[in-house]
């Protein structure tokens, strides 16, 4: 991660730590803006955030982690089911297995719902 983004996410997390919610909020924005910038080329890193996260999402597959991740835990979960004299998981490969497959289900399952909860709230802010 690139430190300014780092430093970024470190200040919208004390702002909420703080209670200081609107700076949290605009803070987030920050480094959401923050974190596309860095999807994108030095010269495509300019203009208003709607149009860098279209611009890095068209740019950049973003599916591609997604899919390295899952091949990666097939391919352990491989080594533990069929039996290799010279190769077996270790407590190492078992515990990435597991938090990675942590990671999986939160994106997949958790996040979008925590993503429809926010929607909703904010259309409940706006009246």
């Amino acid at each position: 991660m690139p430190l300014p983004l780092k430093k970024a996410l470190i200040s919208t997390i004390e702002c909420y730590n703080a209670g200081i919610y609107s700076a949290a909020a605009v803070s987030g924005r920050r480094t959401l803006e923050g974190i596309f910038k860095y999807l994108l080329p030095e010269g495509k890193r300019n203009g208003p955030l709607h149009k860098l996260i279209e611009e890095a999402t068209a740019a950049k597959d973003l599916s591609g982690p997604l899919k390295t991740l899952s091949h990666a835990i097939r391919t352990g979960g491989n080594l533990g089911a069929h039996f290799d004299e010279e190769h077996e998981p270790d407590e190492n490969v078992a515990r990435q297995m597991v938090e990675l497959l942590n990671y999986l289900v939160s994106y997949l399952y958790v996040l979008p719902a925590q993503i429809s909860q926010l929607e909703a709230d904010l259309g409940k802010n706006k009246t």
